[in-house]
């Protein structure tokens, strides 16, 4: 029996798993060019913590040539839903030029029973902060500060997933770190791969086949709760693995994202049989 306290009340296992869902399940990408094409994805995963049904999430994409907008959200369900209530939202604008990704505008809301919170960034076309807000601000006396100098030369989570999205598209492996902020946490996202494997469809609508294994350590510097332990942990406690699975015209998937705990292991699993792309 997982203790209610630590999985639903706030718990850094949950809470990091919930975060890597709401990046990564919103992530696709071509390995060949956008140019001269407009495509929508539809994904939705399930969010499990051993035999408990804990959240869905589910995201929508939009791509064209020089831009992707992105909106999704995650929502408990199940017996979360019953004990604590929750649901996130966001959106987000990114801009494909000068052969890269770059963050354009990106906004978060989170509503549970107790608390609502939101924020929003806009970044200039240089790469540079024009507006950044808080709602309520950040409390200093439950999360750790963000100084002015922290959000420079900073990028949104979806930028930096979707740069090295294209990087295992060109070289088949991941790997590299980005400084990344999104309204309310500052971190750094590091990326290593762990290679080829072969996934077991574990649930009737889970992906199974060829995936690359990549590992993703999430180093905390501001915004994070006060109460929390996360930043004391070591990389291989903070890990979080995420399966990408390959499909037809060069599209690439997160199929599954892991978290592992002394609780056990939280997994989000793409749903395969609800989820919709070109080529399904």
């Amino acid at each position: 029996m997982i203790p209610k306290t630590r999985l639903f009340r706030g718990g850094a296992p949950l809470a990091v798993l919930l975060s890597a869902v709401w990046y990564f399940a919103m992530a696709p990408v071509w390995a060949t060019t956008l140019a001269g094409s407009d495509r929508k994805i539809d994904l939705i995963y399930d969010i499990s913590w051993g035999a408990l049904h804990l959240a869905e999430a589910t995201s929508q994409w939009r791509l064209s040539a020089t831009k992707a907008v992105i909106t999704g959200t995650v929502k408990s369900d199940g017996i979360a839903a019953l004990i604590s209530g929750f649901e996130s939202a966001s959106t987000a604008e990114i801009d494909y030029k000068n052969q890269q990704w770059e963050p354009g505008f990106l906004s978060l809301s989170r509503v549970t029973k107790s608390k609502q919170v939101a924020s929003s960034v806009h970044w200039s076309a240089g790469g540079r902060i024009l507006s950044d807000i808080q709602q309520p601000p950040l409390d200093l006396d439950d999360v750790f500060p963000i100084s002015e100098a922290m959000k420079q030369q900073v990028i949104d989570p979806y930028t930096a997933i979707m740069r090295q999205l294209d990087q295992i598209a060109a070289s088949g492996r991941c790997g590299g770190s980005y400084a990344v902020y999104d309204g309310l946490r500052r971190f750094e996202m590091q990326f290593d791969s762990q290679g080829p494997t072969l996934l077991e469809a574990d649930r009737p609508t889970a992906y199974g086949g060829e995936a690359l294994l990549c590992g993703i350590i999430v180093m905390p510097r501001g915004g994070h709760r006060l109460a929390s332990n996360w930043h004391k942990k070591s990389n291989d406690e903070r890990r979080v693995l995420v399966y990408f699975g390959h499909f037809a015209d060069d599209l690439i998937l997160p199929v599954r994202i892991e978290v592992k705990a002394s609780l056990g292991t939280g997994i989000a699993r793409l749903d395969m049989a609800r989820s919709l792309w070109p080529g399904q």
